[in-house]
């Protein structure tokens, strides 16, 4: 829970960004370089009234979360393996390590050729660039259990299930709502980015047909837009997470 002083200086430091921010759209005098927050947030109330820009955040959403899911679910079983297995962890290490290296723009040759302009590239470009993350965090929460559990189990015959239920299950959770953790800001911005390069709808398109018909405050209206929504996204997850599973943070 925020405490009154951190409220206060939080409330202070956004007073003090629309101040340099105004003080900057001063200096340009012109909405097409640099526009006012005050034409910036008349855009974003025109975009809620017309209900514009929420059709378009469920569209970033809905990419952006099956992105997400799909690397839980596939890093989730990889990970676990490669936890298990050295041989299998050090054999795929440089192809994944290449893999969380690649950049968003490089994908998309290859996604363009299989799938064109659509919700599949981006889809699949979130996916890839959380997958890493998701296999290295789960795969270090199989390594961290106690190797002391797992012989005592094979001794009294506990059956595989419950080893993993109550062994393996306990160790790898806090690691991977790590990496869900630190995966939110990341699939936001991917979504989005994919989007502007490749999406046939969502906050990244809009920012592209904006930016095309130099349309520079709805830009910024749109952008302050997928700013606000990221943010929040990363402290309600926060939030979640220090309230139910503090105590266990990696």
């Amino acid at each position: 829970m925020m405490n009154s002083s951190r409220f206060k200086w939080l409330l202070i430091g956004f007073i003090l960004l629309i101040f340099i921010w105004q003080a900057v759209s001063f200096l340009f005098k012109s909405s097409l370089v640099f526009p006012a927050p005050a034409d910036v947030f008349e855009e974003i109330i025109e975009l809620i009234k017309s209900g514009k820009l929420f059709i378009q955040l469920l569209q970033t959403f809905y990419k952006a979360f099956l992105g997400l899911f799909l690397a839980l679910l596939i890093g989730l079983i990889t990970g676990f393996f490669v936890g298990i297995f050295q041989a299998l962890f050090e054999l795929l290490r440089p192809v994944l390590m290449v893999l969380r290296s690649v950049p968003v723009v490089s994908w998309l040759s290859t996604v363009i050729l299989l799938w064109g302009i659509g919700w599949k590239g981006v889809v699949f470009i979130v996916f890839m660039t959380l997958l890493p993350v998701v296999i290295f965090n789960v795969a270090e929460g199989v390594r961290s259990v106690d190797i002391k559990l797992i012989e005592m189990a094979k001794v009294y015959n506990v059956p595989r299930p419950k080893m993993f239920k109550y062994i393996y299950a306990g160790s790898v959770l806090p690691f991977l709502l790590s990496a869900i953790n630190i995966s939110i800001g990341t699939m936001w911005k991917a979504a989005i980015v994919s989007e502007y390069l490749i999406g046939d709808s969502g906050l990244g398109l809009q920012i592209f047909q904006a930016k095309f018909y130099v349309d520079t405050p709805k830009v910024f209206a749109y952008t302050v837009s997928a700013i606000f929504f990221g943010l929040l996204l990363e402290i309600i997850f926060y939030n979640i997470w220090e309230r139910f599973f503090g105590e266990k943070a990696v």
